[in-house]
């Protein structure tokens, strides 16, 4: 992918990933934590863990590559 497009592409992932977060967080609220089972959670943080990574991974791709154009 070019620069710009793994940028965005890396920005949309941590929007999903915060979208998430709040879907979870708004229906534990409403249905109540006790209606919710433990493995939901650990498919949610996980899910949001790995999707937080290569969002994260492709900023620091960019990033790199930014570092060594100006080196140059």
């Amino acid at each position: 992918m070019k620069g710009k497009r793994k940028e965005k592409f890396g920005d949309l992932l941590l929007d999903i990933a915060k979208y998430i977060i709040t879907a979870v967080i708004l229906a534990s609220f409403f249905q109540g934590i006790e209606g919710w089972q433990w493995y939901t959670y650990l498919i949610t943080v996980t899910a949001v863990a790995l999707i937080v990574w290569v969002g994260l991974r492709q900023y620091s791709n960019e990033n790199e590559l930014k570092s060594k154009k100006k080196g140059k």
